[in-house]
Parts: C-alpha cells; structure tokens; sequence
C-alpha cells in the first residue's frame, strides 16, 4: 500500500473507506489494483479486497500511477461541487435581496434539485435556509 504522503492516518482513511464517508471526499482517493479505477471514499461500488486495492493522497498521484477516474463516483468532481458551493455562498451573501433557487443553480452550472442537494449535504442547511 501507498500510503507515504497521506495527510492522515491508514486506520482513520480504511475506516472512512469502509464506512462511505463522504466528509473524507477530497482528502484521498481508494485506486483499485484489479481494475485499475481509482474512487472517492464515499463511491457506491462494491469494496475490493482489501489486497487489491491502495489509498492514494490525491487525484494527481492516482493517475501519475496509471488509474482512471471511476465513472460511477466521478472522483474529479469534487472539487467542481465544492467550488459552486463556495460561489453560491459568495453570491447570497453579497445580494441585497434572496436569490431563487434557479437562478443560483444556474449561475454555479447546475440543475436546481441536484444543487439543493449538494448545498444542503455539504452546508447543513439549504440555500433559503443560509
């Protein structure tokens, strides 16, 4: 296993793994040996074997070894949420009056339902809410 440049424990990074934790999202990425697929911690896919599969640090190294992103959990998108989230959030706080949320979604590039959804996930509350 790789695990030299992880910013965190392996126990702390399996446990995350094993549970789907989304909060771990963006701190490492899971590469699978077999298939040569690299996921987020949180992907829906069936876990490997624990002999078939390494923890990387980041994207940037799991495809520096010869993985692909998972195209079930998209692990490159990470950061786009979290970008739209952070200009959603610049946005609200420096409108006068409340922003609908179309016209939010819309200007972060994303569909209304699926953008409340990430908002919410990752704030704790929803956009009217904030």
């Amino acid at each position: 296993m790789t695990n030299a440049t992880l910013d965190l424990p392996e126990e702390t990074a399996l446990a995350a793994f094993e549970a789907r934790d989304r909060a771990m999202d963006g701190r490492f990425v899971v590469a699978v040996k077999t298939t040569r697929i690299y996921c987020k911690p949180s992907c829906p896919a069936r876990r490997p074997r624990r002999e078939n599969f390494e923890l990387l640090p980041d994207n940037a190294a799991a495809q520096a070894a010869g993985y692909r992103a998972c195209l079930r959990c998209k692990p490159d998108d990470v950061g786009r949420d979290r970008t739209a989230i952070a200009k959603a959030i610049a946005l609200i706080e420096q409108s006068e009056a409340t922003i609908a949320l179309t016209q939010l979604a819309q200007a972060v590039g994303y569909a209304p339902h699926h953008f409340q959804r990430l908002f919410t996930r990752d704030i704790g509350v929803s956009p009217a809410a904030y």
